[in-house]
């Protein structure tokens, strides 16, 4: 055990025999994922049609973040020795209250800069001398701002704030990113114990994520919206994009949708492995004082 961080080109093949490790053993949770996901996309397709289905639809997606946490368990289990020493709906319980943790610290930051930049940007529009009001359209009305803002050059201060404040929501994500293997290998919940841990390796993470998470992501994510694109969706792949069948379609028509988020969920599956493998590899060389499970446990 060392905590010196490995050379890239160790941790992308041990990254690589993590994900092979995971592909097949947990198929059975990944075709579960998926079918949550197609049920997900029901109840997003009801939800889009009106009526009062807001609880249902709640209850509906956190089954949905359960079932995607028990096959992200499943894999950790199978990658940390340590962690498969108990019950599997404990780990995956335990992680589910942990995601949450951390999507709710990103639904609070992402909240205060969505608010910040609608006034900074109506600041900016404002002290360009052009009022949106004015456009009876409301696409015309941004078309108008958006010309506004580069003639008077406040774009180019927009676009760079929104780049620091992507490039930080990048960098809490590196920080938090052993937190789910942690949560799991420990057997509690370990969130921001784990900030401690990635401190002064960002160097090493950053291009990691970035080749083996954000391009798998960028050319799945693009290639299952191909197939979503057939049931009509005009959004990309998500657990709420919704995409309602026209009233009065046919049941197979109503299930297309369904259907084709559960295959695009499977195409996304190298992404899922590659993360979890990814998050092994830097756990198991940046813990400090971690056991060596392998051979403690055999």
């Amino acid at each position: 055990m060392t905590t010196s961080p490995s050379p890239l080109g160790s941790l992308a093949r041990e990254t690589a025999k993590n994900a092979r490790q995971v592909a097949l053993p947990t198929l059975p949770s990944l075709l579960l994922f998926a079918a949550a996901m197609g049920v997900q996309s029901w109840f997003n397709d009801l939800a889009g049609i009106g009526g009062n289905l807001f609880l249902m639809w709640l209850g509906v997606s956190l089954l949905t973040i359960f079932v995607g946490c028990f096959w992200s368990a499943d894999m950790y289990r199978r990658l940390l020795p340590e962690a498969g020493t108990g019950l599997a709906l404990g780990d995956a319980a335990r992680l589910f209250l942990a995601s949450l943790a951390v999507y709710s610290v990103y639904f609070i930051i992402g909240f205060f800069l969505t608010l910040f930049f609608s006034i900074f940007s109506g600041v900016l529009i404002g002290s360009a001398g052009y009022d949106p009001s004015e456009e009876a359209s409301s696409s015309e009305a941004v078309r108008q701002s958006i010309e506004a803002l580069s003639n008077s050059g406040g774009a180019a201060v927009l676009y760079i704030l929104l780049f620091v404040a992507a490039a930080g929501l990048v960098w809490l994500g590196l920080r938090l990113f052993l937190f789910g293997a942690a949560t799991v290998a420990n057997k509690r919940l370990t969130i921001f114990r784990s900030w401690g841990w990635t401190s002064g390796h960002i160097r090493l993470i950053a291009p990691l994520w970035f080749g083996l998470q954000f391009l798998p992501w960028l050319v799945l994510t693009l290639m299952a919206s191909g197939l979503l694109h057939l049931a009509g969706a005009g959004t990309i792949f998500s657990y709420v994009a919704a995409s309602p069948a026209p009233e009065g379609a046919a049941a197979s028509e109503a299930w297309l949708h369904p259907a084709l988020t559960g295959a695009a969920t499977l195409l996304l599956a190298p992404f899922y492995w590659l993360g979890h493998g990814l998050a092994v590899a830097l756990y198991k060389h940046l813990v400090p004082g971690r056991v060596d499970a392998d051979g403690t446990f055999g």
